[in-house]
């Protein structure tokens, strides 16, 4: 196996195994990111960049349809009211701190 190394369905990204931290890992480029994850017992080093691509997709395809929803929820309908709230009440005042306390302790 060629180091660096692609994987045809992996389209945009390169990949190398290299030894850090005492285990060999797979180093993910593509995209403007790098990623590394450990190669696993029994697993080959085109798995575990497999593995690592797939779940950087997943991440990024939930943070994205969270960043749809939430989109979507401040278009559809106003801030809910909140329950128990007083608007007629002020709040307190703190009192002044005295000269005292604005001394530095000896």
């Amino acid at each position: 196996m060629a180091n660096p190394f692609s994987v045809r369905w992996l389209a945009g990204w390169t990949f190398q195994t290299v030894f850090m931290g005492g285990q060999v890992q797979v180093e993910a480029h593509g995209f403007g990111i790098c990623l590394r994850t450990p190669v696993l017992p029994g697993e080959s080093p085109i798995s575990a960049a497999d593995r690592l691509v797939l779940a950087e997709d997943q991440r990024r395809r939930a943070l994205h349809n969270a960043w749809l929803r939430g989109e979507r929820l401040a278009q559809s309908s106003p801030a809910p009211r909140l329950s128990g709230a007083r608007v007629d009440e002020q709040p307190a005042t703190l009192p002044e701190p005295s000269d005292a306390a604005m001394e530095p302790a000896a």
